[in-house]
């Protein structure tokens, strides 16, 4: 609420991993079907992760858990969105060790956080 108060609008990532052969996307933005997090805003995400070469899909097959459901307000202008990241893209499953792909992610996750940052929460 705070967050909100002082920005207008606040978003708050449960980021996850998810094993490599889950579904063969990259990764996967839960939003609850949009009961947690404006559609609008999930959409822009996932744009950003498009537009970065990511396959990302959208609700399956992890909707969102308690953190999404327990938090998410999008009415209110609090959202919530789980993210999970295929493991495939930095770890070797089978020995727990970062792979040549982790800094790649690695960069890919900071452009999405100033993207992240420079949300015009108008617009949601």
């Amino acid at each position: 609420e705070e967050a909100r108060e002082a920005h207008g609008a606040c978003l708050l990532v449960d980021w996850h991993s998810m094993p490599a052969a889950a579904n063969g996307c990259d990764g996967v933005l839960g939003d609850r079907f949009g009961g947690a997090c404006a559609p609008a805003l999930s959409r822009l995400i996932d744009g950003e992760l498009k537009a970065m070469g990511y396959d990302v899909a959208r609700n399956v097959p992890y909707a969102g858990g308690y953190t999404t459901e327990h938090y998410g307000r999008p009415g209110r202008k609090v959202h919530a969105l789980q993210i999970e990241v295929n493991r495939a893209l930095y770890l070797d499953e089978a020995t727990l060790t970062p792979t040549s792909r982790y800094a790649s992610l690695k960069a890919g996750l900071e452009r999405l956080f100033a993207f992240l940052a420079e949300i015009d929460w108008s617009r949601i």
